[in-house]
């Protein structure tokens, strides 16, 4: 008996992180950054960088979304690294590209931070 598939629409309920995105050049390339809520000098903020083989999106939209999450989102001002390359939409590296190791993605982090200071 063959069982015919049928397409089905999902929507989204609420969408993915949203915010003020930046590319920043750092000493070692340029970095994606997403920053969410109102930068404030008032306000602290919370850095983020995903996993391997994601973005800051599919690593984090579902958690920062949870409603339980919602007091910290209205208190801290968010800040999500994209690594090279991993950001939505990025172009593939050349086959000679050299991507950077954890120490130098490391050393990319104090100019991002200063560029929002």
């Amino acid at each position: 008996m063959a069982t015919e598939m049928q397409e089905v629409a999902i929507t989204e309920d609420k969408p993915l992180l949203t915010g003020q995105e930046h590319n920043i050049e750092t000493p070692h390339g340029v970095l994606h950054v997403t920053v969410q809520g109102a930068r404030s000098s008032r306000r602290p903020a919370i850095l983020t960088c995903h996993d391997v083989g994601l973005d800051s999106k599919s690593c984090f939209s579902t958690l920062f979304q949870f409603e339980e999450m919602q007091e910290i989102v209205k208190s801290f001002t968010l800040i999500h690294i994209d690594i090279p390359g991993q950001e939505e939409g990025a172009t593939v590296f050349p086959v000679s590209y050299q991507y950077p190791s954890m120490e130098t993605v490391a050393e990319m982090i104090p100019p991002v931070l200063q560029f929002f200071k």
